[in-house]
């Protein structure tokens, strides 16, 4: 099991200057064996967001540990530059594409820390002039103290702040002052701090296919249809799409974020790889009910208000699936007032559908239907419809995608 987890990194004056987030193996504290870089990375970006970035970092920098084919991929499109740092990890092979893509992220103006720093990797060099912060292990350095001091004190005059990591004890702290390090990193000062179980947020795995069909096609509105029938994915996508302003629908966020990011999201998921499993997927079908009753009533009752209703349904069971109240998840999200309102049960007509939903769900006989139908001006016959095309829909989806 992995955590996304943070560290402290400290100034001389024992202040927080910046955070670090990795991924740990939740029983041992170490990081996960045989997990590839570029997967953790992206399982990383996606919880970062997921949770909030200020959230995290207090306003103060969030470094993220990042292979160099992951800046090839333009991921970092979905952050925003002045709340997270790129700590380059795993370079073996720095490419040319890979000198463009940190220009670009330059010019978007990301901060770079190269990690393991050291001159005798040939690599390093020539994106040493581009970094604004080297990390050096001070455990596992190829030099002895007194040419430490030395590469410490060039990297300095290069304007390079130094950042000392892995320092366990106090003789540790110590000695990385005397080589005169800037900033600070290891349990001797602060232990990482757990932040988020990395199975929180799964999808089905079906999506991902689908989606890059869609995706392969340039078929946009494909891509909101399948987002509508996985809430685990709908709900990363809104996270991505949350702040830009209050959003109504799927197609709004898809919309805004056009065509560019809705492939490196897809490209997101398919790295995280997390998918739900048992009870969890019991839920989602159960959302996914909702979610269609929710449309097919609201079409009946308020066509205007489908794609609305379509959220409410999807999202009311969030303490089940996310561990969170829905009202607290639409907020995250961005969501718009009236759906926010129907979560807070405040009397509106998204509130008044998804409650027809929720009776329908304790008790669905006659007296209940006849009484639905007779609320909404419709046959019976309709409502009941309504309700197994509803179950149908959902049971296919689930068996379809998963």
């Amino acid at each position: 099991m992995h955590v996304l987890s943070k560290q402290a990194i400290y100034d001389k004056h024992k202040n927080v200057a910046f955070w670090e987030v990795f991924l740990q193996d939740k029983k041992t504290g170490r990081y996960p064996q045989n997990l590839d870089p570029l997967k953790a990375t992206s399982i990383a970006v996606d919880l970062l967001v997921e949770l909030g970035i200020y959230k995290i970092g207090g306003g103060r920098l969030v470094f993220v540990n990042v292979p160099a084919i992951f800046l090839e991929a333009s991921m970092f499109d979905l952050i925003p530059p002045e709340q997270v740092g790129i700590e380059l990890v795993e370079n073996k092979s720095i490419t040319n594409q890979t000198y463009e893509a940190i220009n670009i992220l330059l010019r978007r103006g990301f901060k770079f820390c190269i990690d393991d720093f050291g001159f005798e990797r040939i690599d390093y060099l020539p994106i040493l002039n581009k970094a604004h912060f080297v990390k050096i292990d001070i455990k596992n350095s190829p030099y002895d103290l007194l040419e430490l001091k030395e590469v410490i004190a060039i990297v300095k005059s290069l304007k390079k702040g130094a950042i000392a990591k892995n320092i366990e004890t106090e003789e540790d702290y110590k000695t990385a002052r005397e080589l005169g390090f800037d900033y600070f990193q290891g349990n001797y000062l602060s232990p990482p701090v757990p932040l988020k179980d990395t199975r929180i947020i799964a999808y089905l795995k079906g999506t991902l296919f689908n989606l890059y069909k869609a995706l392969k096609e340039g078929n946009l509105k494909q891509v909101d249809d399948i987002l509508e029938k996985d809430v685990g994915a709908a709900y990363k996508l809104l996270k991505f799409a949350s702040g830009i302003k209050k959003i109504s629908t799927l197609e709004e966020a898809i919309d805004h974020l056009g065509f560019d990011n809705m492939v490196k999201f897809a490209i997101i998921i398919a790295l995280s790889e997390m998918f739900p499993k048992g009870e969890e997927k019991e839920y989602w079908q159960k959302a996914l009910y909702r979610a269609s009753l929710s449309e097919k009533l609201a079409e009946m009752y308020a066509p205007s208000l489908k794609g609305k209703a379509h959220l409410v349904g999807l999202f009311s069971l969030s303490w089940q699936i996310f561990g969170q109240d829905p009202k607290d998840v639409t907020s995250e999200l961005g969501l718009d007032k009236d759906i926010q309102d129907a979560f807070e049960r405040k009397p509106n007509e998204l509130s008044f559908i998804l409650s027809l939903v929720e009776l329908m769900e304790e008790a669905v006989d006659n007296k209940v239907i006849e009484k639905v139908a007779k609320i909404l001006g419709i046959s019976p016959e309709k409502v009941q419809s309504a309700i197994e095309n509803a179950k149908e829909e959902s049971k296919a989806i689930v068996g379809e995608f998963s």
